[in-house]
């Protein structure tokens, strides 16, 4: 067999040609690679910048908030400064007016003594003046045989009670007293409650600053003979019988409903009215304050602070129950649905819960500070209230009465 020398060339110039071949898509498959990669990595970038833009805006919304919030924090500060001076005002103005008070007692005091010291010197003289005048008629009927007649005595003065002036005094004082109590409640928010306001308040509550002074001190020495030394009667309490059937009558208007999980709502269905019972209000108030006040008590002795964490919670949770119990009073007064007390109007009616209200919503009772400012204007209003309710047998009355309105 023949061989041919040439196909051996033919066969290696064939496998250089594949070789190439191999070679041309090695590299081709490398700029592919290469290529993908580009474009993987400038999506990457695009990506990243479009990340950016958009972390850029996220940021200015925050920086704008933040300036809005800066503004509103500014004009809060500025809207309490105000309201704190308006408040120093006025109670710089009732210590004035309780000064003139005081002087102008003082004053009425002594010209009412005075009053009756004259009476007396009248009385006196009309006596003196009398018993002249019927000596003389004597003396002139028997040496001179004269029948005189005596001239008719003058009407005396009207007489001044100086008990029934002093008990109209103490009637004075009492209500000042009472609507100095109510006006104390009216305080905006709990900014308006803070140390300072609380503190000047809580003097003239407890008596260490000026007030109006008792009627008995304004008085020394023993009183006029012209019936100042009898003693003013105080007034009858009611039979308790009366005051037993009166809270009898209303109780059988009594109603009761859950409150949202947050205990039960009293109040009174009659008719065409629906009452709802300041005084069960005032009961959740004192529960969730003294509850407060137990869990200040642990806090101030709990290093850990996890179980702060857990007690604070606790405080505000009770906080939380008290304001869903005012809200639901509030919203069904605000629908004319129900109302409260026309007696205690000014003290505890619509309005002042709605004050509390917001002092719930805008204060946070794990603020040790803010907690004891809102129970400093509960226990106020506790006491102004039993000032207006008792004795109880009017309040029952009337609320009798309201419920009994056709």
């Amino acid at each position: 067999m023949r061989h041919d020398p040439n196909i051996f060339r033919d066969s290696s110039q064939v496998i250089q040609e594949v070789e190439d071949q191999l070679d041309r898509v090695l590299q081709k498959k490398f700029r592919d690679v290469d290529s993908e990669l580009v474009e993987r990595i400038n999506r990457e970038k695009e990506a990243a910048r479009q990340r950016k833009e958009e972390i850029e805006r996220e940021f200015e919304k925050e920086k704008t908030a933040l300036a809005d919030y800066r503004v509103m924090v500014r004009d809060f500060e500025e809207q309490r400064a105000g309201l704190l001076n308006e408040a120093r005002e006025g109670f710089d103005r009732v210590l004035k007016f309780q000064a003139e008070i005081e002087s102008l007692a003082k004053a009425t005091v002594e010209e009412i003594r005075r009053v009756n010291e004259i009476q007396e010197r009248l009385e006196a003289l009309r006596a003196k003046t009398s018993e002249r005048a019927a000596f003389l008629k004597d003396d002139l009927r028997e040496r001179f045989g004269i029948a005189a007649e005596i001239m008719e005595e003058e009407p005396r003065p009207l007489s001044l009670n100086l008990d029934e002036e002093l008990e109209k005094l103490k009637r004075i004082k009492e209500l000042l007293a009472i609507e100095s109590a109510t006006a104390s409640l009216g305080r905006v928010g709990g900014e308006a409650a803070r140390e300072e306001d609380l503190g000047a308040l809580d003097v003239a509550a407890a008596g260490t600053g000026p007030a109006i002074p008792e009627i008995g001190d304004l008085i020394s020495g023993p009183a006029p003979a012209s019936g100042a030394d009898r003693a003013v009667p105080a007034p009858e309490p009611a039979p308790p019988a009366a005051e037993e059937e009166a809270a009898a009558a209303v109780e059988s208007f009594r109603r009761t409903e859950p409150a949202n999980g947050n205990g039960e709502i009293h109040y009174f269905q009659g008719d065409k009215t629906v009452i709802a019972d300041p005084e069960k209000l005032l009961d959740a108030v004192d529960q969730a304050v003294e509850e407060g006040r137990r869990l200040a008590a642990k806090l101030g002795q709990t290093e850990s602070p996890k179980d702060q964490f857990f007690i604070k919670q606790e405080l505000i949770n009770w906080q939380e129950g008290l304001r869903a119990l005012f809200l639901r009073v509030i919203k069904m007064c605000e629908r004319n649905a129900w109302t409260l007390p026309r007696y205690t109007a000014g003290v505890l009616d619509a309005p002042v819960l709605r004050r509390l209200l917001e002092r719930l919503s805008m204060e946070n009772w794990s603020n040790l500070e803010e907690f004891g400012a809102f129970a400093a204007a509960a226990e106020e209003l506790r006491r102004a209230f039993r000032a207006r309710t008792e004795p109880r047998l009017a309040y029952l009355l009337d609320l009798r009465r309201e419920l009994e309105e056709n």
